[in-house]
């Protein structure tokens, strides 16, 4: 197993990512994600589609006072899908890259955070077409369309920031893996996905208000279900709040990939 100083392995010296490796990385996923079907990115969106389709079938009426609400929904499954699938595959991203490390000089950052930029993408796509239909149908104003854009940032990198922390810890313990996604089940039902968050009892809510997600996925609700400005002051808290864990994680990252040529 080479060392630190081997001719394949990256070393703590390397820069956290490059962007021409990340634009190959990303590129090749999406190509992979895409040809695999004749319908490319519209069958990507067959399981959301499939997920809202359900929920609203089953909830549709128990939660009568939301409007629209396969918009409500669906607007819940893209943003929880790509978090928690981005999680899910980031924890895999460096043992599978393991190979590539050993022969390529390549910055071990650079493969979860391509993971974060394909789902990223992907997430953009899906949200402009329902910004589009919703423009089309009167419910979305266009002037939304880019706060909602930058609503995307904080999501981006509070997902940035679990995706490193994930991957990294998840080269020395394996079972990591395991335990996340029970974790990322939980915060399903956790997270006002297919329900109000003005049902939860008052006595959990302040449980309610430390999930980030709950933070994240409102601003986004404002601009493409209600078709409002989210609050423009809690938007800029959650970017630096996002930044600030991205920054923390990105250092913890840095720390780890010292020793990961001992189990790669």
């Amino acid at each position: 197993m080479p060392g630190a100083s081997g001719s394949g392995w990256s070393g703590s010296a390397a820069p956290m990512v490059t962007l021409d490796g990340l634009h190959v990385l990303v590129a090749r996923a999406l190509a992979v994600r895409y040809r695999r079907s004749s319908l490319g990115f519209a069958w990507s969106l067959l399981q959301p589609l499939m997920a809202m389709a359900v929920l609203t079938a089953v909830f549709a009426r128990v939660f009568p006072s939301i409007e629209r609400y396969p918009v409500y929904v669906i607007v819940g499954v893209f943003v929880w899908g790509f978090f928690s699938l981005t999680l899910v595959q980031a924890m895999d991203s460096l043992l599978s890259a393991a190979p590539i490390m050993r022969r390529v000089a390549a910055p071990p950052a650079l493969f979860p955070l391509a993971v974060v930029a394909a789902n990223l993408v992907h997430l953009l796509l899906s949200l402009a077409l329902l910004a589009t239909v919703g423009a089309v149908c009167g419910f979305v104003s266009p002037w939304l369309i880019p706060v909602a854009l930058v609503a995307l940032i904080p999501l981006g990198l509070f997902t940035a920031a679990l995706a490193l922390v994930l991957s990294g810890v998840c080269v020395f313990f394996h079972d990591v893996r395991y335990f996340a996604e029970g974790i990322l089940m939980l915060g399903f039902y956790a997270t006002p996905v297919m329900y109000p968050a003005s049902i939860v009892p008052e006595r959990w809510g302040a449980l309610l208000s430390l999930n980030p997600m709950v933070w994240l996925l409102a601003p986004l609700r404002d601009a493409l279900w209600a078709g409002r400005c989210p609050d423009l002051s809690l938007l800029g808290l959650t970017t630096a709040a996002a930044a600030v864990a991205a920054v923390a994680a990105a250092l913890l990252f840095r720390r780890l990939s010292r020793r990961f040529y001992l189990y790669l």
